[in-house]
């Protein structure tokens, strides 16, 4: 009898012992992607300074375990962070490491994100051609690794660049296409980019209802997922397109509306830009007491502006 039970607990402390031994240890990649998310939940509210510190600890969690797929991650949410700072050259710098990474590996998908930052960095030194060259690149490695949402946000992107060049026909086939595959997938923030740039495509033609209509959808799909950057740049769109048109009370009541976001976002630069817009506003429909408001709250963001840089 006490053989039998010293046999059973020998097979039960094996059996532990094994479940214990054969589990990994993914405690670090676990960390890495716990950093990962912080990053992009302060990207997505436009804190592109707070996300960078995050990626970068997600950065340094990956690299404790040569985990190459999250290192490879990491470095792009860096360079696109680098991107947003205006600092072209150490973004291209982070993502010669990515690439490197990738290629090596094969991962397609990354590749295309890699290729599709470097065509907007291109796109923004105004190389159009090498743009869209990097771009076709990025389709093409989306499409080998069957990266649908990846392949879409590249077609919508292609389409502001043909805009750009001034190619209208050509930029709406493209956005539309994207439009198609994100509504396919339920992607609402490549919706909602898609739908802005159609917004802003149909307001060059000056087809403003349509133009109007398509800003409008922008603004509900960031606001389905409560993308506060979307809806702050939604409503500035908004605003901007009734101010063109000479609807002053609708301008004035999106700048206001935008303000909100900015504000409870901390986006400095944009909280000036609204205010300049409701007090040339205001200037022109002669409500003084109100525009005077509204120069000092843009007197005090200035002087928060001034400490921050000093």
């Amino acid at each position: 009898m006490k053989r039998t039970m010293y046999v059973l607990l020998l097979m039960i402390f094996t059996f532990a012992s094994s479940c214990a031994t054969d589990r990994p240890v993914t405690a670090v990649k676990e960390n890495a992607r716990g950093f990962e998310k912080l990053g992009h939940d302060h990207y997505n509210r436009g804190d592109f300074e707070g996300a960078v510190l995050f990626f970068r600890k997600a950065l340094a969690e990956d690299q404790k375990v040569g985990n190459f797929e999250g290192i490879s991650s990491s470095l792009y949410n860096i360079a696109r962070c680098y991107v947003n700072f205006g600092l072209y050259e150490n973004a291209e710098k982070v993502l010669e490491e990515a690439l490197e990474i990738n290629e090596h590996f094969g991962n397609s998908s990354g590749l295309g994100d890699d290729f599709s930052l470097l065509a907007t960095i291109s796109t923004r030194r105004k190389k159009y051609d090498e743009a869209m060259e990097l771009y076709k690149s990025a389709l093409g490695h989306y499409r080998e690794a069957k990266n649908e949402k990846g392949y879409a946000t590249v077609l919508n992107n292609i389409g502001s660049l043909h805009i750009k060049l001034g190619d209208y026909n050509a930029a709406l086939e493209s956005i539309e296409s994207s439009v198609a595959t994100h509504k396919k997938l339920k992607n609402h923030a490549g919706l909602a980019a898609a739908y802005n740039n159609l917004g802003f495509l149909y307001e060059l033609q000056n087809k403003d209802e349509t133009a109007i209509e398509n800003y409008r959808l922008a603004l509900e799909e960031d606001q389905y997922i409560e993308n506060g950057l979307g809806i702050s740049s939604d409503l500035h769109n908004i605003a901007g397109y009734y101010k063109k048109i000479g609807d002053l009370e609708n301008a004035l009541f999106y700048y206001k509306r935008a303000l909100e976001v900015n504000r409870g976002l901390g986006l400095i630069s944009r909280e000036r830009q609204d205010l300049e817009q409701i007090i040339d506003i205001l200037g022109t429909v002669g409500r003084e007491d109100e525009k005077t408001l509204y120069e000092k709250a843009l007197k005090e963001l200035e002087e928060v502006e001034t400490k921050k840089s000093s």
